[in-house]
C-alpha cells in the first residue's frame, strides 16, 4: 500500500508546491509595480500636508523619492502646479514586468494629487 501511494504522493506534492512557488513569483512580480505606485503616492499626499509652498521643492522631492522606489519618473513627465492655493501634481511613468525573457508586460501609471 505504501510503494502505490509512496510514489504518486510525491510527484503530487512536488507538482503543487512547484504551482504555489511560481503563482507566488507571479504575483509578486505583478504586485512589485502596483506597490510602488502606492507608496509614491502615498509619500506624495504626506509631502503636500506638509505645508511646503515651492513647487520646487516639492518636484525634487517627489523625483528624489520615485528614485528611492526605483520608479523611473523623469522631471519632463512631473507637472507640479500651484493655482489658488491649491497644489496640483500630475505624473506618468511606465513600469514593464519581464519573466525570463519570454513575456513582457508594460504597466502605464498615471499619478494625480492636489492639497
Amino acid at each position: 500500500m505504501t510503494d502505490r501511494l509512496g510514489n504518486r504522493g510525491s510527484i503530487k506534492v512536488f507538482i503543487i508546491i512547484l504551482i504555489i512557488a511560481v503563482s507566488a513569483f507571479v504575483l509578486i512580480s505583478f504586485g512589485k509595480p502596483y506597490y510602488k505606485y502606492y507608496m509614491l503616492g502615498s509619500h506624495t499626499r504626506d509631502l503636500l500636508k506638509s505645508e511646503i509652498g515651492n513647487t520646487d521643492t516639492i518636484r525634487q522631492q517627489i523625483l528624489k523619492d520615485a528614485q528611492d522606489l526605483g520608479i523611473a519618473l523623469d522631471e519632463k513627465n512631473l507637472d507640479v502646479t500651484l493655482d489658488k492655493k491649491i497644489i496640483r501634481i500630475n505624473a506618468t511613468w511606465s513600469e514593464t514586468v519581464d519573466f525570463w525573457g519570454y513575456y513582457q508586460q508594460k504597466f502605464d501609471f498615471t499619478m494625480k494629487e492636489e492639497y
